[in-house]
């Protein structure tokens, strides 16, 4: 039997150019920009959560796998850090993507696992984010964009 494809969706409003509240299920979650991109450095940025997104799932996964393959794990302290030349998303055609150009992770995991073990997980970890996957490969984008109705 076939597992039923997991649908993520979240709405977004914007109250201005730089900040949004997001609805994920039961969740808000706030986005701004910093000050000298027009907003309040009121909340981390949508680039932020996208670096947050890929900590959060490596944890989850680290975890899920070391617990399958019997590794005993206390704790992960995840760094993602992420590099993005800005030309494009300022509207100047250099070349470089609008996204990150690279991502650099570093996963401490809290184990005495030997190094081995450590492989293994690694090899898994890296194979089964999902987060890492949508990162490092194509995803279709299919973006609709219409003008809202006039609200009274």
């Amino acid at each position: 039997m076939e597992s039923p494809l997991y649908t993520g969706e979240v709405r977004t409003v914007g109250e201005s150019m730089a900040r949004s509240i997001t609805d994920a299920g039961a969740f808000k979650i706030f986005m701004d920009e910093p000050v000298e991109l027009g907003g309040r450095n009121g909340a981390p940025s949508p680039l932020d959560f996208i670096l947050a997104a890929h900590a959060g799932c490596l944890n989850y996964m680290t975890f899920y796998i070391a617990r399958e393959l019997g590794i005993p794990v206390t704790r992960t302290d995840i760094t993602v850090r992420g590099a993005l030349d800005p030309s494009t998303f300022a509207g100047k055609r250099g070349g470089a993507r609008a996204g990150y150009q690279s991502l650099e992770v570093t996963i401490q995991v809290h184990t005495p696992a030997n190094a081995d073990q450590l492989a293994r997980l690694k090899r898994e970890v890296e194979a089964r984010c999902p987060v890492s996957d949508n990162l490092a490969n194509a995803t279709p984008v299919h973006l609709t964009l219409k003008a809202a109705t006039s609200e009274a």
